[in-house]
C-alpha cells in the first residue's frame, strides 16, 4: 500500500441540539449543559498502527519473544515499530499542544465529556499525523447552552431607605439571569403582564451599557397598587429544550435593606486550641436577610461550622487568625457588612545576640528595663 499523509473529519455521536454544516473549515455543535459530548475523529491515510508477520529463513540459533523464550522456530509474529505510525490527539483553544482536558476522557479517536459544563465550550481540534507531510487538523466549535435562575434586586432613586420604602419614592427592580444564548425578560405584576406604555406609573428599559444583560422595571412614585408580587421571567425561547425560569419578589411598604449587629468583641484574642463563636444577628431587613461569613483569605477554615448566622471555629490555631466579616443580603439595597479580627496568641521566641534581644510573637511584647554592666 502506498504511504500517504492523513486527512481527518469530525463526526458526532452524542446528543446535539443543532449542528450547523461546515462554514469554510468549521462546524458549530450546540449542546445543552449537562448533556454528554462525544466527538469522533475519522482519519484516512497510511500508515496506521498495524501488526505484521515476518518469516525468518536460515538457521536460527535462538529467538526471543518475551516473556517466553523459544528455540529453533522458523516463523515468528512480531510487532513492527514504525517511526511513522499514526498519532491522533485532541486539543482545545487556549490550551497548550499537550492539553489533555482535565474534565474529559480521550480514548483512541473519540473525545468524550460527560455532563458538559459551560466553561467547556469552545473550539476543539483533532490533530492527526503519521510523519508524512504536514499534520491534518480539523476543528469544531462547541457551543454550550444554559439558563440560570433569574435574580431580582431592588433599589431606590434617592439613596437607600434605612427602614422602609416610603410613598412618593421611585423604585427600580432589576432582573438578571446568566444564559447562553442571550436571555429575553418579561415582567408581571400579579397575573398582569407589564409592558412599556401599559401603565403610566411603569417604565421598562435596558440600560444602554448592559447590552441586554438585564431588564429594569421602574415604578414611579409608588402607589398602593404597586405593593404587589412581581415576577421576572427569563427565557431563551426553548432552545435545546431549556424551559423558562421565573423568580417572584414581593414588594411591600415594609420592604427594607438589611442591617446587622455583631455580638463579639473586636479584636478577639484567644489561645490556641480554644473554640471561638462569632455571633451575627439581623436587626432589620424585609424580606429577612441571609447571613454569611467570609474571611480575608476568601475561604473559611474547613473545620468551621456556620448555623443561623453564628460561625464556630473549633480548636483554633494561628492559621485561623485574621479578619472575619458577616454579610447580610436580601437583594434590597446594598448588603450590610461588619467585621472583627481574631488574634491567636503564640509563645514568644526570643533570640539574644550580644546586647540585642529579638522577640517574635503575635502580640506586642514589653521588656522590663534592666541594667546591664559593661
Amino acid at each position: 500500500m502506498l504511504e500517504a499523509p492523513p486527512t481527518v473529519r469530525i463526526v458526532h455521536s452524542g446528543h446535539a441540539c443543532n449542528v450547523e454544516e461546515e462554514r469554510y473549515t468549521e462546524r458549530v455543535y450546540t449542546i445543552r449543559e449537562g448533556e454528554t459530548l462525544e466527538l469522533t475523529c475519522l482519519v484516512t491515510g497510511h500508515p496506521r498502527p498495524q501488526k505484521i508477520s515476518a518469516r525468518i529463513k536460515g538457521k536460527v540459533y535462538r529467538t526471543v519473544v518475551r516473556p517466553a523464550m523459544l528455540y529453533g522456530l522458523e516463523t515468528v509474529s512480531l510487532r513492527k515499530r514504525q517511526e511513522s505510525e499514526l498519532e491522533i490527539r485532541w486539543t482545545k483553544t487556549a490550551g497548550s499542544v499537550s492539553d489533555r482536558f482535565q474534565d474529559s476522557s480521550v480514548f483512541n479517536e473519540t473525545l468524550h465529556i460527560a455532563k458538559i459544563q459551560r466553561h467547556q465550550g469552545g473550539r476543539y481540534y483533532c490533530k492527526a499525523e503519521n510523519g508524512l507531510g504536514s499534520p491534518a487538523i480539523k476543528s469544531i466549535r462547541v457551543d454550550v447552552y444554559y439558563l440560570d435562575d433569574p435574580v431580582v434586586t431592588v433599589h431606590q432613586s434617592i439613596g437607600e431607605a434605612k427602614e422602609q420604602f416610603y410613598y412618593e419614592r421611585t423604585v427600580f427592580l432589576r432582573c438578571v439571569a446568566n444564559s447562553n444564548p442571550p436571555v429575553r425578560y418579561s415582567w408581571h405584576r400579579g397575573r398582569d403582564v407589564l409592558s412599556q406604555g401599559s401603565d403610566k406609573g411603569v417604565e421598562i428599559y435596558e440600560p444602554f451599557f448592559t447590552q441586554g444583560e438585564t431588564k429594569i422595571l421602574k415604578l414611579k412614585n409608588l402607589r398602593p397598587k404597586d405593593y404587589a408580587n412581581y415576577s421576572c421571567i427569563a427565557s431563551v425561547r426553548n432552545v435545546c429544550g431549556i424551559p423558562d425560569r421565573r423568580v417572584i419578589f414581593r414588594l411591600t411598604n415594609k420592604t427594607a435593606s438589611p442591617s446587622i449587629k455583631l455580638l463579639v468583641e473586636d479584636p478577639i484574642v484567644v489561645n490556641p486550641g480554644q473554640t471561638v463563636s462569632l455571633v451575627c444577628i439581623a436587626t432589620g431587613g424585609e424580606p429577612p436577610p441571609t447571613l454569611t461569613w467570609t474571611s480575608v483569605s476568601e475561604h473559611l477554615p474547613e473545620k468551621s461550622v456556620l448555623k443561623d448566622g453564628t460561625l464556630t471555629l473549633p480548636a483554633i490555631s494561628s492559621e485561623d487568625a485574621g479578619v472575619y466579616s458577616c454579610i447580610a443580603s436580601n437583594n434590597v439595597g446594598n448588603p450590610a457588612k461588619k467585621s472583627t479580627t481574631i488574634i491567636v496568641r503564640v509563645s514568644a521566641i526570643v533570640h539574644v545576640h550580644g546586647m540585642f534581644c529579638h522577640a517574635k510573637t503575635s502580640l506586642p511584647i514589653r521588656f522590663p528595663r534592666q541594667t546591664v554592666a559593661v
